[in-house]
């Protein structure tokens, strides 16, 4: 998918010179945020100069993302000096240059930029800020530009899954990563032993609340594109200690994956973690106590 059109020596000149103060030929599969047809440079932005460019607009469709949902639009216009913007998410693994192109139709003056961005499944839900900064041909960056962005952990196609307690794992490619959580019974919720809830019998004790896992994503490398897994008690969840771990079942001949863990008690988040996970933690068994530990919270 092609970034832009149309783009002149001076542009490309622009998005060398600031590429290389960190480019190598990194993909950027790593960043939460990827953008088609640009090149990506690893790690900040450099500092901003007074006689850097200005970004002018930054011009959204929406304001809401979503995991592994792409094509969404990001554009804008960049003050006349600028051939070039660097388009990153804040706190994100690098950011990208997109090399500006001619002007658009309201701002006849001044070039312009244009973008399809696609967000990693490891985006989980809540606010990310996007930056958007003018560089010229010299590779000065000039200030930034900002715009919150809202993410839903899933796109609208997969619902969100409700409930007292909602554990979410989400990873950034196409691996077969499993959630283990373990409730104060000391009972190990996972792909393997999905419910809590006991074997039927006619002297058991009704009314219990009871967990369940809802996806078995990527299942022996056959890849559903949800990257996520939720354990969820619909009802009340058992008082007490909780522990959260990730098992890397299979990389799928990925090198890595990066993982998020994030916990939610009625409506609210109460812990999160990320990781990452790689070739040596695919050994060892995939059953009961698998993973490694990725936080551990309580339920008063």
């Amino acid at each position: 998918m092609p970034v832009l059109a149309l783009a002149g020596v001076i542009g490309a000149d622009a998005a060398t010179t600031a590429c290389n103060r960190g480019a190598t030929d990194d993909p950027g599969l790593d960043a939460y945020m990827r953008i088609a047809g640009a090149q990506f440079v690893a790690g900040p932005m450099p500092a901003s100069s007074p006689s850097g460019p200005n970004v002018l607009s930054i011009d959204l469709v929406n304001t809401n993302i979503y995991p592994n949902l792409p094509d969404d639009s990001i554009a804008g216009a960049l003050s006349p000096t600028a051939t070039a913007a660097a388009i990153g998410m804040q706190g994100d693994s690098g950011y990208w240059i997109v090399v500006a192109g001619a002007p658009g139709f309201t701002t006849p003056n001044d070039p312009s930029y244009a973008a399809t961005a696609e967000f990693s499944g490891g985006i989980v839900a809540g606010d990310y800020t996007l930056v958007v900064r003018a560089v010229d041909a010299q590779g000065t960056f000039g200030p930034p530009t900002t715009q919150i962005l809202t993410a839903t952990a899933a796109p609208p196609t997969e619902p969100l899954p409700t409930g007292q307690l909602v554990v979410t794992l989400t990873w950034n490619n196409d691996t077969n990563l499993d959630l283990h959580v373990v409730d104060p019974e000391g009972f190990d919720l996972f792909w393997g032993d999905q419910s809590t809830q006991p074997p039927f019998s006619f002297e058991q004790a009704d009314g219990g609340s009871y967990g369940a896992i809802d996806d078995d994503s990527n299942a022996n490398c056959v890849i559903d594109g949800l990257d996520r897994e939720d354990v969820v008690w619909k009802g009340a969840p058992p008082a007490g200690a909780y522990t959260v771990r990730v098992d890397a079942a299979s990389l799928c001949g990925q090198p890595i994956a990066y993982w998020t863990v994030r916990v939610v008690l009625q409506g609210t988040t109460i812990a999160e973690a990320s990781g990452t996970a790689v070739d040596a933690d695919t050994r060892g068994s995939h059953g009961v106590g698998a993973g490694i530990t990725a936080l551990t919270f309580d339920v008063p």
